[in-house]
């Protein structure tokens, strides 16, 4: 017979005396060498098998302290995952409806006629200047809470891109929200208007009344529908006392705009200060 326990085993032999069956012993090998006979046995050390009862107690919790790790891990990319099949099929609806438009367009009118584009540039200088000079409300904040709204858009996978010019701004003009347990914070469905991030509490999230997720403080969400000008994509409610920093779309989009007009004009302007390229501006 032979009995293992990691660091630890026993291998038995049973010896008999000639034509003796009722005297016997049996001799047990242990696994650094040591032989003993069962007689023995009973002095074997019994912390030695606590010890090794205890080294694999104390495993089976780091292997259940790794699972939950992963669970969590695995959580938090079904929810990135979601939120990218939210975004994609709209805009196959959106690219798709542009080139039915474009079609249709196309057949109506002659085909000398060029088509007309959508362009971001402002029609005048006036537009420029009017909306480099639109004030939006700003809210004092300490450095902690900057620090936590900084970190959670360079750490959104649909934020991390903007200029840092445009990050301080929506840092100076985000306002504090509060929201008690159970408060439902965004609709599935629902028109969206606001962008959130946590520095307080714990939200859980949920589609079409399944659990998805649970978020931290120091993440954005609510972005998408200010983004991609689409209906909320997920349920979200507070579960536990919440402190939020939000800001309007207008707000947000105005931001968003207004860097893009402005550095777009400078170049412009670059451009026409070239005596070479000064005709073709």
């Amino acid at each position: 017979m032979r009995v293992c326990f990691d660091s630890l085993c026993f291998a038995s032999d049973r010896l008999q005396e000639d034509g003796d069956d009722e005297n016997h012993c049996e001799i047990v090998t242990m696994s650094n060498g040591k032989v003993i006979t069962s007689e023995d046995m009973a002095t074997v050390n019994v912390q030695e098998l606590q010890t090794l009862l205890s080294a694999k107690e104390a495993r089976i919790r780091e292997l259940e302290t790794q699972l939950r790790q992963r669970d969590e891990e695995i959580c938090d990319l079904r929810s990135h995952l979601d939120k990218f099949q939210s975004v994609f099929p709209f805009h196959i609806h959106n690219n798709n409806h542009l080139t039915s438009v474009a079609t249709d367009n196309s057949i109506a009118r002659p085909k000398k006629q060029r088509a007309q584009g959508i362009s971001a540039e402002p029609q005048s200088l006036v537009s420029i200047q009017e909306l480099s000079q639109q004030k939006f409300n700003t809210f004092p904040k300490n450095d902690r809470s900057r620090e936590l709204i900084k970190a959670a858009i360079l750490d959104n996978d649909f934020m991390k891109n903007l200029e840092m010019t445009q990050i301080r701004e929506i840092v100076d003009c985000m306002y504090p929200v509060e929201y008690a347990a159970g408060s439902l914070i965004i609709k599935e469905g629902d028109v969206g208007s606001i962008v959130y991030v946590m520095e307080e509490g714990r939200v859980e999230v949920s589609r079409e009344s399944k659990y998805l997720s649970t978020l931290a403080p120091g993440k954005v969400f609510g972005e998408l529908a200010i983004l991609y000008n689409c209906k909320r994509t997920a349920t979200i409610k507070a579960a536990s006392d919440c402190k939020l920093w939000a800001i309007e779309r207008q707000c947000f989009q105005t931001i968003m705009m207004r860097t893009g007009l402005i550095r777009q004009a400078e170049y412009t302007d670059f451009l026409k200060s070239v005596p070479i390229l000064r005709k073709s501006v």
